[in-house]
């Protein structure tokens, strides 16, 4: 089992918040590429750091081929701390030197996440991995994949959340409070005007 891997296990709603105190001063990991699945939690999620004071860039398909190479470029000069990126992406990226990599979301290709672990081993960094506490059950499956389990890790001085943050009561069936019945609109009578008195 490689010894440069571990798992965080945080709340959904405390994901942007932990990586955000990962990457303070005070946590030594400095720069880092981060993995997501989706796009928009990429814009949200690269939104987010930026506002907590993170110099963060994003890069996904979507974004023009020269934009994309100024924002590696950039991260690659150490001006931006942290690059945010689809793990589609980051296949066709050259990580050499990289030394900090997080997967914001469990990678979902064995291939992908082992070649994360090698190049941060080689360049004497950490492949770090989020887990919502909600969904353990994918992380067992990811290691037995993996056919070895992954060490857990707690970051020092953040404050973990108990439960879950509260969700929307779920809506009664038929969106209408019990007890009360409403008149179908068939029912009620037409009002016609009258344009004029007959001839």
């Amino acid at each position: 089992m490689p010894s440069n891997t571990s798992i965080y296990e945080v709340f959904e709603h405390q994901k942007a918040d932990l990586l955000v105190h990962l990457l303070s001063a005070s946590s030594g990991f400095g720069q880092m590429v981060v993995f997501a699945r989706k796009l928009d939690v990429i814009h949200e999620l690269t939104s987010t750091l930026n506002h907590a004071g993170v110099l963060a860039q994003s890069l996904h398909a979507n974004k023009k081929v020269e934009l994309r190479e100024r924002a590696l470029k950039e991260f690659h000069e150490g001006k931006t701390q942290v690059l945010v990126m689809t793990e589609g992406v980051a296949r066709a990226v050259d990580f050499s030197g990289v030394k900090n990599m997080l997967n914001y979301d469990i990678p979902e290709l064995k291939q992908d996440y082992l070649a994360r672990v090698e190049l941060t081993q080689q360049a004497g960094g950490e492949t770090l991995t989020l887990v919502e506490t909600q969904n353990l059950q994918a992380l067992h499956k990811f290691e037995e994949m993996l056919g070895f389990d992954l060490p857990r890790k707690t970051a020092e001085g953040f404050v973990y959340a108990t439960q879950p943050m509260n969700s929307k009561p779920p809506r009664k069936k038929g969106g209408i409070a019990k007890g009360i019945r409403s008149r179908p609109l068939q029912n009620k009578k037409p009002k016609y005007k009258v344009k004029g008195r007959g001839k």
